[in-house]
């Protein structure tokens, strides 16, 4: 086995661990069982079955807890953008990324998405979370406080999760106090351009109950100074457990954001009124039983907004649902997950010219996961799940995969999936392109992987993959009308690599490069990332870098609401931190953005901030 003759290079690497280890200040027994777990976590978001990474032929991005509460951002998509190859999210600013038109905060992974629509599903605890009536996602409702991990699929994942899962899915897992006793973390700071937080969380285990609570305020006036771009933004999040016995636990998970966002306008036309009100709240009620048969979930959840908007726009929506499913070993080697979704979505809204009707739309659906491993080094699993829309009836939506485990440490899979996206009431019936008749968006994704570890330091992922779209909501004219037509063929690769040599330093890196399809806007067709961690004596120093190469953005000024597509330069954005103890849980922070005072554009028209810094002071007992 390579770890016992590991060759040249294998020692090497070794030998570099231990050596900056030592100087870091080593690891005992118990960071060596941390580094393995980091190496291949337990994900469920891939099969709904607690699993590890490795095992599953998805391609998955973990962001621990500790790149989370080291990251020097409250924003989950600006931390996700950095971290997992394929994902770029548009931004216009310090804080706030927008909801509405052109504005920022639009996800596109893979090539899909990067507009209105939404091609990226956003799950809190493994519930859906997007506006009922426009089906995209708000990014500034999204707060790290309160998240203990982000877990990312990277590609289609339609077959368990239903609509919106064509680019991929973000499931944002909330934090638990998992030994007893109380803790509390505040967190209060500022920066550049009026910049303000502040962030407190507190929670607890008493016998079987356990609950975390936070509460965080972020302020600021905004960089633009021919154009308003302040925002405003209070976020809360509350979980509670509790365990009526060994195999049977309920918990209930709420969040609530109240936001205010400014958006500044296009250079070259700077707004100072467009203002845009949100509320966004939502939870859900869990109840996992663990017996005989399996493991048995079953979850009730719902998704609320009002929006009010400086242009007249006002509207109310929702979204409630059920989840369930059974998962079951009937042999050895096996594991059955059967389910059932159901969910209804929609909302009213008026705007200056017109109030709409009251607008609601219900989806279902069965599926099933099989896995099965064949003797100890592979495993094959496939799934299928039958969408029923009330408009367009039936969506069948196979996946089907293979591991291949050749050693202990490296392991190749091969995946297909097909993904869909459901039209949004927008497109049905809102405004003069709308189009009662439309169907859905449809992808098949074709991808192979290999990983390899070397040691218990180093870690190598890398990804091809091929995506095709058809039937895709275009906009056509005469007359103005969405209709379905439109295909694209989207080619990449993906490279991950993490490198550890003890709990005193990790350095992350990934890289996206893909054959874009020329209809693609707000994609990059290069990405790379690096990201890296130091504590020397009592201090973390931390540092990223984002380079965004041969990317389009899009032009909304035309009478159009196809935008004209601009070729955008390309950039490179370094950040560094500081992370110093001062004394018994007191402790200080300094983030600079933008180290070397890059100008560039993360979307069309919209100048990003030159250098910035923020700092805080942090308090936990």
């Amino acid at each position: 086995m390579v770890t016992r003759n590991p060759d040249m290079s294998i020692r090497m690497f070794l030998f570099a661990g231990v050596l900056v280890q030592g100087l870091l200040g080593g690891t005992d027994a118990a960071d060596s069982i941390k580094v393995k777990y980091t190496f291949n976590p337990i994900v469920k978001i891939a099969t709904k079955t607690a699993g590890a990474q490795r095992d599953l032929a998805a391609s998955i991005t973990v962001i621990e807890p500790v790149a989370i509460r080291e990251s020097g951002t409250s924003q989950v998509f600006e931390l996700a953008g950095l971290q997992v190859p394929g994902l770029y999210v548009t931004e216009w600013g310090l804080l706030g990324f927008g909801v509405a038109g052109q504005a920022a905060g639009k996800l596109s992974m893979r090539g899909m998405g990067g507009g209105a629509n939404t091609h990226v599903l956003i799950l809190r605890n493994g519930r859906p979370d997007y506006m009922g009536l426009m089906g995209c996602t708000i990014a500034d409702e999204f707060n790290t406080d309160g998240v203990e991990r982000i877990e990312v699929i990277r590609g289609p994942a339609s077959f368990l999760y239903g609509t919106n899962a064509t680019g991929g899915v973000i499931n944002l897992v909330p934090r638990k106090v998992g030994h007893p006793g109380f803790e509390t973390h505040i967190r209060a700071g500022g920066g550049s351009f009026q910049t303000r937080e502040l962030s407190i969380g507190h929670g607890g285990k008493q016998g079987p109950l356990d609950y975390y609570l936070t509460v965080s305020r972020n302020t600021t006036d905004g960089h633009r100074k021919d154009g308003n771009s302040g925002y405003q933004g209070s976020h809360f999040s509350l979980h509670t457990g509790y365990a009526w016995s060994a195999q049977t636990q309920i918990e209930c998970n709420c969040t609530l954001a109240d936001m205010t966002i400014h958006d500044p306008g296009q250079a070259v036309n700077p707004a100072q009124d467009n203002w845009y009100d949100v509320v966004r709240y939502g939870g859900d009620l869990n109840l996992s039983h663990f017996g005989s048969l399996g493991e048995t979930q079953l979850k009730l959840h719902g998704n609320f907004g009002s929006h009010d908007f400086f242009d007249g726009w006002y509207s109310k929506d929702r979204l409630l649902g059920i989840m369930g499913y059974q998962t079951m070993n009937p042999w050895t080697g096996h594991t059955l997950t059967a389910g059932f979704d159901w969910k209804q979505y929609g909302g009213d809204a008026r705007d200056a010219s017109a109030d709409y009707p009251a607008y609601y739309i219900r989806e279902y659906a069965p599926y099933v996961h099989l896995q099965q491993l064949l003797g100890s080094a592979v495993i094959v699993s496939a799934g299928l799940r039958l969408e029923n829309h009330e408009l367009f009836g039936w969506e069948i939506l196979p996946k089907a995969g293979l591991v291949l485990h050749f050693t202990p440490v490296n392991t190749f899979r091969l995946s297909a999936a097909r993904g869909f996206r459901s039209p949004s009431i927008r497109e049905l019936y809102f405004w003069m392109p709308a189009n009662a008749s439309l169907g859905p968006d449809r992808v098949w994704n074709y991808e192979a992987g290999i990983t390899q570890e070397i040691g218990r330091i180093l870690s190598l992922e890398g990804v091809v993959f091929h995506t095709r779209g058809t039937n895709l909501i275009q906009f056509t004219m005469p007359p103005p009308r969405w209709v379905n037509q439109g295909e694209y063929s989207t080619r990449g690769f993906e490279f991950l690599t993490r490198f550890r040599p003890g709990a005193a330093a990790e350095m992350t890196a990934s890289a996206s490069i893909m054959d874009l399809d020329e209809s693609i806007y707000n994609t990059p067709a290069q990405k790379w990332s690096v990201s890296m961690r130091i504590h020397v004596w009592r201090a973390v120093f931390t540092g990223s870098l984002l380079h965004v190469k041969d990317w389009k953005g899009a032009d909304f000024s035309g009478p159009s609401p196809q935008p004209v597509l601009v070729p955008m330069n390309d950039y490179t954005v370094v950040n560094t931190g500081l992370q110093m103890p001062v004394f018994r849980g007191l402790g200080f922070s300094l983030m600079l953005r933008n180290l070397f005072d890059s100008q560039y554009e993360a979307m069309h028209g919209y100048p990003m901030p030159g250098r910035t810094f923020q700092s805080s002071v942090t308090c936990g007992f």
